[in-house]
């Protein structure tokens, strides 16, 4: 099982090379779970791409369409708002994160994210992170 981040689903949608190499990944993956908050982050990041004139309107509603495609679960924000809340004070660390570290714990799955960051807390409180999924250079 994978948690996947906005970070990821982002690259999986715009087609970049490592997008296209975890897409594989993400496809082949029995459930791949995530938090309602990363619908939220796409929209702001798309919204960038549009208003930059790197994407049309119509192509904004493609991305949403294939990150909605790829989490076969989404857990709502207000579930898990108090712990989050309460982790980022612990942690010391965004809590933007922690909606998709708190998934990754509950569940023991495999976070799939591009935020060295993120990435580096899971190691730390002894998470499984998917930068073992070998990267072609």
């Amino acid at each position: 099982m994978f948690v996947l981040d906005t970070n990821v689903a982002i690259a999986i949608a715009i087609g970049d090379k490592r997008g296209e190499f975890y897409k594989e990944a993400v496809q082949n993956e029995d459930r791949v779970i995530s938090s309602e908050f990363m619908l939220a982050e796409s929209i702001h990041v798309i919204r960038k791409y549009v208003l930059r004139d790197e994407i049309e309107v119509g192509d904004a509603d493609k991305w949403l369409t294939t990150i909605k495609s790829l989490v076969d679960d989404f857990y709502p924000v207000k579930a898990d708002i108090r712990e989050a809340l309460h982790e980022s004070i612990r942690l010391n660390h965004s809590p933007y994160d922690l909606f998709f570290f708190i998934l990754a714990r509950r569940f023991g799955a495999c976070m799939l994210s591009f935020d060295q960051a993120l990435v580096d807390l899971c190691f730390k409180e002894g998470l499984s992170t998917c930068t073992d999924i070998p990267f072609p250079a």
